[in-house]
């Protein structure tokens, strides 16, 4: 996966995408996951960091889950707004099992906040 704004896709992030979903839709339902989704869109400023990017279900930005995290009324924190200067770390999203989870940047999933060390 490439992008023009922000260039390919790093493979060891595929790789620990598969690892983190073991190979289902992130999102809950239980599909495998065939996408990679970009909480922050590329568009709007969004990287290939792990905190960013959700494994789902569905066919380009139009099906399945993948398709829903594109629409207008996507659950909390599957489209992160431009306007939204947080860390993607920082910004929860909540799952169709209605479970709110936490990434970040190691292919960590958590049920809770992670404490951050500033140095």
């Amino acid at each position: 996966m490439s992008n023009k704004r922000i260039g390919p896709m790093p493979e060891d992030h595929v790789e620990a995408l598969a690892v983190r979903s073991n190979g289902k839709c992130e999102a809950g339902c239980g599909k495998a996951a065939t996408q990679i989704h970009h909480r922050r869109f590329t568009g709007r400023g969004g990287r290939h960091n792990l905190a960013n990017l959700l494994h789902l279900c569905g066919s380009g930005n139009h099906t399945g889950c993948h398709g829903v995290a594109h629409k207008g009324r996507a659950p909390a924190g599957w489209a992160i707004s431009r306007h939204d200067l947080r860390d993607e770390a920082q910004i929860p999203f909540v799952d169709l099992g209605g479970r709110t989870r936490w990434l970040d940047d190691l292919g960590g999933k958590h049920a809770r906040p992670q404490m951050t060390r500033k140095e």
